[in-house]
């Protein structure tokens, strides 16, 4: 049985990956493989080391350790950066100019937070969104994904109205399911999600 559940998993993983779960039913399922219980907050933290980039590689963890005061013993995150283009249409705010999609040129990378761990407290299941861009000037990804203390935001899937969820998530989740044979990173993150009790039993029902 268990066997079948987790086949169940990285089947729907893997529709979503194609594309053929889409808009509202792909991104619930993602939710449910991501979160157990919605916190509805944001998070502040700050990478805890340097992750340079690499030559082909799009997908990298992350450490990060919650912003807080000096007297409070921080939390800790950990998650995934995931190189993404920008694969739909947008609407320049200037001049109103319909700008076509370009999914062959990167332009930042996806956060995705997948547990947290505070001190005297068992470990937290997340699903916690930001996004970083690439230099303004430079637009391209440089020497390094994120730097030592560098601040990011990351918002809990459950928080965002349907028409504002980030329009990257779908390409994001697809990179992670390609790189996943040759990623430890993405590898992880698939069994993770596919391991969560509210993912088994929600496919299983």
């Amino acid at each position: 049985m268990h066997h079948l559940k987790r086949k169940a998993a990285a089947f729907v993983l893997g529709a979503i990956a194609a594309g053929t779960l889409t808009g509202c039913v792909g991104l619930d399922a993602v939710y449910l493989a991501g979160t157990v219980t919605s916190q509805n907050i944001n998070i502040v933290a700050r990478a805890e080391s340097d992750v340079p980039t690499r030559d082909g590689v799009k997908v990298y963890p992350v450490a990060m350790k919650q912003q807080t005061s000096y007297f409070t013993t921080p939390c800790h995150y950990q998650g995934l950066l995931v190189e993404f283009a920008r694969d739909w249409e947008e609407v320049q705010a200037a001049t109103g100019t319909l700008l076509p999609p370009e999914p062959d040129k990167p332009i930042g990378y996806a956060l995705i937070l997948t547990s947290e761990q505070c001190p005297e407290k068992p470990a937290r299941p997340l699903f916690s969104l930001d996004e970083k861009y690439f230099h303004f000037l430079t637009r391209s990804r440089g020497d390094y994904v994120i730097r030592e203390g560098q601040r990011m935001d990351a918002v809990d899937f459950s928080s965002y109205a349907p028409d504002q969820r980030p329009k990257w998530l779908p390409q994001v989740l697809r990179t992670i399911h390609d790189e996943a044979p040759r990623n430890r990173a993405a590898q992880q993150f698939e069994n993770e999600m596919e391991a969560r009790p509210e993912w088994v039993r929600k496919l299983a029902s």
